[in-house]
């Protein structure tokens, strides 16, 4: 067999083995919309499993089949992270600024954003210090300053999909729902940026962080964060303007118009990826403010078909996400090293750098408040214990 035949029967069968794969998380995602739609409608406290929870035991299962039952490689099953970043995480974040309640979350904005800035920053030292401390006693592995603080502000970051999962069948006032949210959302990405400079610090191989690198780091994390929000503003400004001008005639195609709305988003979200600012905090606040100015210039039909249209593929993209986390975990766990003394301390560390930067911040918070946060042994729960999810 001629080596053109030999490639031809290999992209075959890698495109057979692509489509088995995408079958059965279409169908896995078909289970979970089933199971979601149970856990919505159960009122029972004992349902804290987050629908995270059940697609990441789903993708671990569908892992193994294909690790120890298929000729599939592992390198073939783990997710492009370009597929991950500019096409399944776009629409989670959209849909989280565009269905936001957005009262209480400007009502909480100030003390949203110090936690989401300056608790961020208190939790990437505090664990990236604890992180070089352990080292230097030899309970750890030992980890440069710039890796410490790199993995800090990786593990410092709230998942709030399984957060406000949740939350959402506890009993958590609605203040502090409108607090967790706000900063789980905003500190994704005031995580990644920090994680960027931390990461290119390494790149060009500078390991030790001064008190003038930690400066920089903030710094760069406020203006990266404001000139994010800039962006998005001035994108969904002119959109809001175009819709707005154009021809009457437009809103009998709602087609037309939801294809604005969301390729005006999208494109905030990759300039500002591409300027070197947030993608994600510039996507988030696109969402908040096309939600205000958009929802009026358009058809009633297109609103409704927006709102459930970007429901619906979020719901999607974030199964998908957590399919193939467990997916990965199979696929990638010869190359893991399981250090148990590192696990264990840091889910210690977790919780210290959490409350390390939710106490002493909600306390400076209440100082101008005319809504006091409560820090009673059940708020304060809710507020250490979702960094773990």
């Amino acid at each position: 067999m001629v080596p053109s035949e030999l490639n031809a029967l290999k992209a075959h069968e890698e495109q057979t083995w692509t489509g088995l794969e995408l079958l059965v998380c279409a169908v896995l995602q078909l289970i979970l919309v089933f199971l979601a739609y149970r856990l919505d409608r159960s009122t029972a406290q004992q349902w804290f499993i987050p629908e995270s929870a059940c697609a990441i035991f789903f993708g671990l299962c569908f892992g193994v089949v294909l690790k120890f039952f298929t000729p599939v490689q592992d390198d073939a099953m783990g997710l492009n992270p370009q597929v991950l970043f500019f096409g399944l995480l776009p629409p989670i974040i959209l849909e989280a600024g565009f269905n936001m309640k957005k009262r209480g979350f400007f009502s909480n904005f100030s003390t949203i954003l110090l936690l989401a800035i300056v608790g961020t920053l208190v939790a990437t030292f505090v664990t990236g210090g604890a992180l070089i401390w352990l080292g230097h006693l030899g309970w750890i592995t030992s980890l440069t300053p710039a890796e410490a603080y790199l993995y800090g502000s990786l593990i410092s970051a709230v998942d709030p999909v399984a957060t406000l999962s949740v939350f959402k069948k506890s009993d958590a006032p609605p203040m502090l729902f409108n607090l967790v949210f706000g900063e789980s959302v905003l500190n994704d990405g005031v995580a990644i940026v920090v994680f960027t400079l931390f990461q290119e610090s390494i790149r060009q191989g500078v390991h030790e962080i001064n008190s003038h690198a930690a400066s920089n780091v903030i710094l760069q994390v406020i203006v990266i964060l404001f000139g994010s929000i800039l962006l998005a503003a001035v994108v969904c400004l002119l959109s809001a303007f175009l819709l707005k001008h154009a021809d009457p005639a437009l809103q009998l195609y709602p087609t037309y118009e939801i294809s604005i709305i969301l390729l005006s988003a999208y494109i905030s979200y990759v300039v500002g990826d591409l300027a070197g600012l947030s993608g994600i905090v510039a996507l988030f606040f696109s969402g908040v403010l096309m939600s205000h100015y958009h929802l009026t210039t358009i058809s009633q039909e297109s609103a409704t078909a927006l709102k459930h249209l970007l429901s619906t593929l979020a719901f999607l993209a974030e199964n998908f996400i957590f399919l193939y986390l467990g997916v990965s975990v199979v696929a990638y766990s010869g190359a893991f090293k399981w250090d148990w003394a590192f696990i264990g301390w840091q889910l210690v560390i977790l919780v210290v750098a959490r409350a390390a930067n939710t106490f002493p911040l909600c306390g400076l918070a209440n100082v101008g408040r005319k809504e006091q946060i409560p820090l009673s042994v059940r708020v304060s729960r809710h507020l250490v214990w979702n960094v773990v999810h």
